[in-house]
């Protein structure tokens, strides 16, 4: 399941949580203060995987390298 960003305006806090890909614009309550008024962030991805010379590799917002 993928984790998804989202920031609330009321405080100023970003936070993240776990869902399907289905409820990712559901509403997301604030942990800090509770408020529905959320926003889902647009956000990167980092992937790992292992070069040519065996090493491993992260790529943020990216793919295998």
């Amino acid at each position: 399941m993928p984790i998804f960003e989202y920031h609330c305006p009321d405080c100023r806090t970003d936070f993240e949580e776990l869902r399907t890909l289905a409820k990712r614009d559901d509403i997301a309550v604030c942990p800090n203060c509770k408020s529905r008024r959320t926003e889902r962030k647009v956000s990167t991805f980092s992937a790992s995987g292992f070069g040519n010379s065996g090493g491993s590799s992260c790529v943020p917002g990216g793919g295998f390298t």
